[in-house]
């Protein structure tokens, strides 16, 4: 891609990629693999039926095996004999229309340095005015020609970028030409089963999910509250489900849900486990099958169907109870926020720190505030990455994924 502007039509003006000998040879060879497929499958029918000639307890144990196999050879070969012609075709407009792109890709970019270093604008300067020089001066005429040579090659790089929208145009009808000629071959004749929409269904979920959480999460750091502790904890664990399907459906593997299942384990309770006040499910899946958790946010709720009722039903009942919901959680306002943010506990995580006494118990506890300092970044370039499509730290280091 050229440093210069869009396109006339408003495209980048870059190369096609793609290598026309190799997708021709491929186009044939799809081709000539189909043809091979066919005659295949018509020497199997025959076995199959009998109609070859051939007698024997060998052939009868071959007509067995054989069983109806043909038919699904001959379904292949029906779809690759007509899908080759396809590729053939593309390859061959390929051929002639890129080496046309790549060579207006060269000179819009030579003409477009060319523009550049000149002096001078393409629309015309004024003369007369404030900082403009007198008309019929000998300045005037230099800025005019300035200008003009400005314009004219303004003009000479439109006129090759404009060339390149023609064939860039002529490439893409080739391309979608091969798309819907591959379509067409195979319209009808492939189709999903059962299964694999319930696999496709179960992606679409998956991906749901981790944009859900992205949002609870941030609300989880701006507000707080065990409602909210709770519904990211219900969603990590419907997404563990989730994933044991897809690893018995073989499109998870072993690794993905290992780390899937480590996800749920309390690495960051060491504090508290020293103390002797651990408690599996509290801790085990976000507190989804302990009763703190829900105890807990049902008593949240109660607070903000309070606050509803006390601002007079409706909507100013609803907004009361969305500033119930905003404030309650947040004594310190955004010094909770902030923490969360940073550190992911709040004011109160803090001051329960320093009611630690003893070794050991110092220790665990010194171990949740670093697990809470290295984890956060972590999640954040989570978050990013679902917008950018970046690869994960994680992604990089699948160690991280069994601590943090």
């Amino acid at each position: 891609m050229h440093a210069g502007p869009q396109s006339p039509k408003g495209r980048w003006i870059e190369y096609v990629e793609g290598d026309p000998g190799a997708i021709v040879a491929r186009g044939q060879a799809i081709e000539s693999l189909g043809e091979s497929m066919q005659e295949s499958a018509t020497t199997l029918e025959r076995v199959q039926s009998g109609t070859d000639g051939q007698k024997g307890l060998a052939v009868e144990k071959l007509r067995e095996v054989v069983g109806d196999s043909h038919s699904l050879l001959r379904k292949a070969g029906e779809l690759y004999e007509p899908t080759g012609p396809v590729l053939v075709a593309y390859g061959e407009a390929l051929a002639d229309v890129q080496p046309r792109i790549r060579s207006h890709v060269d000179r819009c970019a030579e003409l477009w340095a060319a523009f550049a270093a000149l002096p001078g604008s393409v629309e015309p300067r004024g003369t007369g005015g404030w900082l403009q020089p007198e008309p019929d001066s000998p300045e005037a005429q230099r800025q005019a020609e300035e200008d003009a040579a400005k314009l004219a090659a303004y003009e000479a790089w439109e006129r090759e970028a404009g060339y390149w929208d023609a064939d860039y145009d002529t490439w893409e009808d080739a391309f979608e030409s091969a798309a819907n000629g591959i379509g067409t071959v195979l319209e009808g004749k492939v189709e999903d089963g059962f299964w694999d929409d319930v696999d496709g269904f179960v992606a679409g979920v998956q991906k749901t999910l981790s944009w859900a959480g992205l949002v609870v999460g941030v609300l989880a750091i701006i507000f707080g509250g065990p409602i909210l502790a709770l519904i990211g904890a219900v969603i990590g664990l419907v997404a563990l489900g989730l994933t044991i399907y897809q690893k018995i459906r073989g499109d998870a593997g072993w690794v993905q849900l290992g780390l899937a299942i480590v996800g749920v384990l309390p690495w960051g309770k060491l504090g508290k486990i020293s103390t002797g006040k651990f408690s599996f499910a509290d801790d085990m899946f976000g507190g989804v099958f302990g009763a703190t958790a829900w105890r807990s946010a049902g008593s949240q709720a109660r607070e903000l169907g309070f606050a509803y009722l006390f601002h007079g039903r409706g909507l100013s009942g609803a907004l009361g109870s969305l500033r119930q919901f905003a404030t309650g959680n947040n004594p310190n306002g955004f010094g909770d926020v902030f923490l969360r943010l940073m550190t992911g506990k709040d004011v109160a995580g803090y001051e329960k720190i320093g009611e630690v006494t003893g070794v050991l118990p110092a220790l665990a506890t010194a171990s949740d505030l670093l697990h809470g300092l290295m984890g956060v970044p972590l999640k954040y370039d989570g978050w990013i990455s679902m917008f950018t499509g970046h690869e994960t730290i994680k992604k990089k280091l699948p160690a991280l994924d069994v601590v943090w």
